[in-house]
């Protein structure tokens, strides 16, 4: 039976990106609020030409998207030649949610009403769940663990948490965990009532072992500390009272002050939550990106991470001096995932 090493380090070594405003993630971080707050669309959804052009027109947004953020980070690590010598040993872990769902409806109702015959059956694999991570996997050569996590607005940070695991169970040595966000008439019917403002994109990060980074001569974004989920069912008691009991001894325990609520934001009331930090003396700030970047649903915990690090590397109007952040997701379903990031101290 293996066993988890709690003592292994496991770090985000590089972030990919795609957004309707280009690639670099710190200029998207930094400078989005001085854009109108829109719905906006990818056009181009490979700039960098990592994607096989062969069949592409047979793939959905998301599957395009996944695959190109997933190859920037895998570009950014270097991992090329790592991948072709050992490629049991790299995991693929998507955190989507409702990416393929109207690819599936669609396929569907044409073969119902026009009859199977009509039905492409190079639009199949777009309505396979797993299909943007089996795309990957089928453009690299990966042949290590390959899903998808649906999770909702936690969706991102469960897929890290399942890397970070199988990292933790050494079955893999390099996770590449990424999430999109695409606009479909599916999300705006959900949306329809809520702030539908939020651009599409699509961010992935590196998960590995510090001692292999260290190999590299590199350095990491960011460490993660912890990473923890729980349902919330307590109904008796309201959910931002849920959530402060549970957060206050981790807070405590790691000496944080900053925590980033992303993915989910919409499910919490705001004033009830911070002032049960002010109520206790607690000296914490509590940051919304998505009241910058719009509702980023299931993509928003990797972004939160994200933008930790930016506060972490001061390129934030936030300042902390200390070395935890926490990262925080919350469904409407009552899953709730958290995160601890810790500054690179190397």
């Amino acid at each position: 039976m293996m066993q988890i090493n709690p003592k292994t380090d496991i770090v985000i070594s590089a972030i990919g990106f795609n957004s309707p405003y280009g690639t670099e993630i710190n200029e998207y971080l930094n400078n989005l609020g001085d854009q109108p707050l829109s719905s906006s669309i990818i056009e181009d959804h490979d700039p960098q030409k990592f994607l096989r052009p062969k069949g592409q027109r047979f793939l959905n947004k998301a599957t395009l998207i996944y695959c190109n953020a997933a190859f920037q980070s895998i570009h950014n690590r270097d991992l090329g030649k790592y991948i072709q010598s050992n490629p049991e040993r790299i995991g693929l872990y998507d955190g989507t949610e409702l990416s393929n769902l109207e690819d599936c409806f669609i396929f569907d109702l044409t073969a119902k009403n026009q009859g199977p015959d009509r039905v492409s059956p190079m639009k199949a694999p777009s309505t396979i769940a797993n299909a943007a991570a089996s795309q990957m996997a089928i453009q690299t050569g990966i042949k290590g663990p390959n899903f998808s996590v649906c999770a909702g607005m936690a969706g991102s940070l469960q897929a890290l948490d399942i890397a970070y695991l199988h990292l933790k169970l050494g079955i893999i040595d390099y996770g590449v965990t990424a999430s999109t966000e695409v606009r479909n008439s599916y999300q705006k019917l959900i949306q329809k009532n809520q702030r539908d403002k939020s651009p599409e994109l699509g961010i992935s990060m590196i998960l590995e072992r510090q001692e292999s980074l260290e190999k590299d001569n590199k350095k990491p974004l960011a460490r993660i500390k912890m990473l923890h989920s729980e349902t919330y069912t307590q109904d008796a008691i309201p959910f931002e009272t849920y959530l402060y009991e549970m957060l206050f001894p981790i807070i405590k325990l790691n000496d944080t002050d900053t925590i980033i609520i992303s993915g989910g934001t919409s499910t919490i009331h705001i004033n009830r939550f911070e002032s049960l930090f002010k109520e206790n003396s607690l000296p914490v700030t509590v940051l919304y990106p998505e009241d910058k970047f719009g509702d980023l649903d299931n993509a928003g915990g990797m972004l939160g991470i994200a933008y930790a690090i930016s506060v972490f590397n001061g390129q934030n109007a936030h300042r902390t001096d200390k070395k935890n952040i926490l990262v925080l997701s919350a469904d409407p379903s009552g899953t709730v995932i958290y995160t601890i990031i810790e500054k690179n101290s190397i």
